[in-house]
């Protein structure tokens, strides 16, 4: 058995790796890589950003990382500043330059991945983000196997349960919030922005345990978290702090500006996380509908 496995996986292997060679061209008509662009990506998105930094979390050489920022340097697309705590520590930014390159080279990767999968219809998508998703949770030896993923529709059911559940147990939210939950979540599924708009289902050991969806705002610039939810055995070990970071690099990602979410006060651990990410209470509505006790609803917002 374990030699069929052996041949199965290098085979798997060969096939992906060229796949991989076929993606990790000069995008296009541009001179840049797909290995670089996404060192622009992780410049862009992560505060205090070193060369250190990137060879650890993207496991690149530092002798070709080296080269990559000198080619951005020399490009006008990074800025080098000194740590004002540490001299020997230089942190990168992107120039405007280097954001409007970033901008262009994920537009024409996008292209390229869309032909890459055109032939496939919507129930073979899922399927593949399926199966990608299973060999990572396979390989990844992450602890209690725990991975983040894009929804399929076999989700709607779960996300619509357990909000209409656990507010019920803990919280005592009527009927009505579940009818409210049930509702958009409906509407999301059935007209969504797959370009500018997700949900993310967190599973462990294959079991659903948590929920976190980003939607489009008032305007093309503004995003709305929406269905937070972790389920009660995984609270306390830093899942809800990955589905919200997940949530801000998709933002990110796609270039809104702000993200705003609507909370209630009674909702502590989740208020303790939306403020370690950066975001502040600015809104408060008192709410009578959803429990026999007076409630207050909370508007959290954090710029990009």
């Amino acid at each position: 058995m374990e030699g069929n496995v052996a041949y199965e996986v290098r085979k798997f292997s060969r096939f992906y790796t060229n796949i991989l060679g076929l993606l990790d061209q000069c995008i296009l008509d541009s001179s840049y890589s797909l290995t670089e662009a996404r060192v622009l990506i992780e410049i862009y998105k992560t505060n205090r950003c070193t060369a250190n930094w990137l060879i650890e979390n993207l496991n690149i050489d530092r002798g070709y990382m080296s080269r990559i920022l000198k080619k951005f340097e020399n490009n006008d697309l990074i800025l080098k500043e000194k740590s004002l705590e540490d001299g020997r520590i230089i942190f990168l930014n992107l120039t405007l330059k280097g954001e409007e390159v970033l901008s262009e080279l994920e537009k024409k990767s996008n292209n390229q991945v869309e032909k890459l999968i055109r032939h496939l219809n919507h129930s073979e998508k899922e399927k593949l983000v399926k199966a990608m998703n299973c060999i990572e949770a396979l390989l990844r030896k992450e602890e209690n196997n725990v991975i983040i993923r894009s929804y399929t529709e076999d989700d709607i059911d779960y996300i619509i349960k357990r909000h209409r559940e656990l507010y019920n147990d803990e919280y005592g939210f009527s009927g009505e919030f579940a009818n409210y939950v049930e509702k958009y979540v409906f509407e999301f599924n059935k007209s969504h922005d797959e370009s500018r708009e997700n949900i993310w289902i967190a599973e462990c050991n294959g079991k659903q345990v948590g929920v976190i969806a980003v939607v489009r705002g008032d305007n093309d610039y503004t995003a709305q978290l929406r269905w937070f939810l972790i389920e009660p055995e995984m609270r306390g070990k830093g899942l809800g702090h990955k589905l919200v970071k997940v949530a801000i690099e998709f933002c990110h990602e796609k270039d809104y500006k702000q993200i705003f979410l609507w909370t209630v006060n009674i909702l502590k651990a989740a208020r303790h996380i939306y403020d370690s990410h950066g975001f502040k209470l600015t809104e408060k509505v008192e709410n009578t509908q959803w429990t026999d006790k007076k409630i207050i609803e909370e508007k959290w917002e954090v710029n990009l």
